[in-house]
């Protein structure tokens, strides 16, 4: 049966919290052994600017640093490493850079914060379902052991992200925008990412979620809003803990397709009456957040159809120029101009928008929203759909 660990952390006490999750599931040594090197894989995402943007988006580094120890006694060498949404080397260092996380290193001599941008990519058929070649980070595919460290949030694009998302980021450069055109629906995107983990399954040790701020609405960046959970949850199975999760934020886990397809594809277990909680009751804990409003295009039949989505992105005001959007653009349908004053503002050209919400992903300074956009070709499509369909349950309906 998988277990997952649920933790309250009490008087901002993160380390402790992390050594009582690690100490239910039986201890550190339980998942890692002979291995010399441990791999520490946060969600960094982006280089944001202000402290609260900074602090809802990215994996708390007092997780990061309570794990750096707990590995540190056991005579371990540790890199905590990534491949930020920004795509290039420059912008994960600039991301690691603002993150607090360079402090750990200061501290201890044994733990190396790293690019997984620097030393390149291999390319690997993972020969999954929907994903087959992808360049993964090269200290990814050398390390013997991984250590899942993802943060509590909703997607715009996957309707929630945690430890199987969280693996993402270990694709390097421009090949995370190709995946995102790859799989351009939630359905298509969600089976990259279990294809993406099923490969890297035999790494990935330990799962611990960081769930202390957590984030609601048009998350994963900086458009969300944060949620104050704090907890740490901890699981050897990520599609465990991603249900837990989910469960946690008031909501169906099977309502996110990576999660299911995972499930449904014997990679984890995703029913709670066959999960053993540990520690503390999700009931006692549970919140209703809000999910992206993207979200609903999900269950709509013809969303696979990306040119006629229900919402593509919609620029409002205060773009710094960073272009981050422009260069993770999967379609690069994004141009940054100057407006009539010489501002800097993004132009999107909507006939190759697949909405996959990239753009609001990525923006350090929340300059997205999103808007309705191509309803009459969205009706044309769904009406004959839902007719079609009404039409099969009364043929049934006069048949019985």
């Amino acid at each position: 049966m998988s277990k997952v660990a649920i933790v309250q952390v009490e008087n901002a006490d993160v380390e402790t919290a992390v050594r009582k999750a690690l100490k239910l599931l039986g201890g550190i040594k339980q998942f890692i052994s002979d291995e010399d090197e441990i791999l520490l894989k946060p969600n960094l995402l982006i280089a944001p600017i202000k402290r609260e943007v900074r602090d809802k988006i990215r994996t708390d580094p007092r997780v990061l640093e309570a794990l750096s120890k707990i590995l540190l006694e056991q005579q371990k060498k540790v890199i905590i490493g990534d491949c930020s949404a920004a795509g290039h080397d420059g912008g994960t260092r600039e991301a690691i850079k603002q993150s607090d996380y360079l402090e750990i290193s200061e501290k201890f001599d044994d733990v190396e914060i790293r690019s997984l941008e620097k030393n390149g990519p291999i390319n690997i058929d993972v020969k999954g379902k929907k994903l087959r070649n992808v360049n993964i980070a090269k200290d990814v595919i050398n390390a013997k052991a991984i250590i899942n460290v993802p943060k509590m949030k909703t997607h715009s694009m996957t309707l929630y992200t945690g430890a199987i998302k969280n693996l993402f980021g270990t694709i390097t450069g421009a090949d995370k925008t190709r995946i995102h055109s790859l799989g351009a629906s939630i359905q298509g995107f969600s089976q990259c990412l279990v294809d993406l983990y099923a490969f890297e399954k035999p790494k990935i040790k330990l799962n611990v979620m960081d769930a202390i701020i957590a984030l609601e609405g048009m998350g994963p960046g900086a458009s969300g809003q944060a949620v104050e959970m704090n907890l740490i949850l901890a699981s050897e199975d990520a599609v465990a803990l991603d249900a837990v999760a989910f469960k946690l934020m008031g909501h169906d886990p099977k309502k996110v397709p990576a999660t299911r397809f995972a499930a449904e594809q014997g990679l984890g277990e995703m029913d709670l009456a066959k999960i053993e909680i540990l520690g503390e009751k999700i009931e006692d804990h549970q919140k209703k957040f809000k999910l992206p409003v993207t979200a609903k295009i999900a269950v709509i039949p013809f969303q696979r159809f990306s040119n006629v989505s229900i919402r593509h992105p919609k620029y409002t005001s205060g773009c710094i120029g960073c272009q981050d959007c422009e260069r993770a653009c999967p379609e690069q349908v994004i141009k940054i101009v100057k407006d009539k004053k010489d501002n800097d503002e993004p132009v999107i050209d909507f006939k190759g928008c697949i909405s996959c919400f990239t753009c609001i992903e990525i923006c350090p300074e929340a300059c997205y929203t999103h808007q309705f956009r191509n309803v009459k070709k969205v009706l044309a499509i769904g009406i004959p759909i839902i007719l079609t369909i009404i039409g099969a349950i009364i043929a049934l309906v006069l048949l019985l």
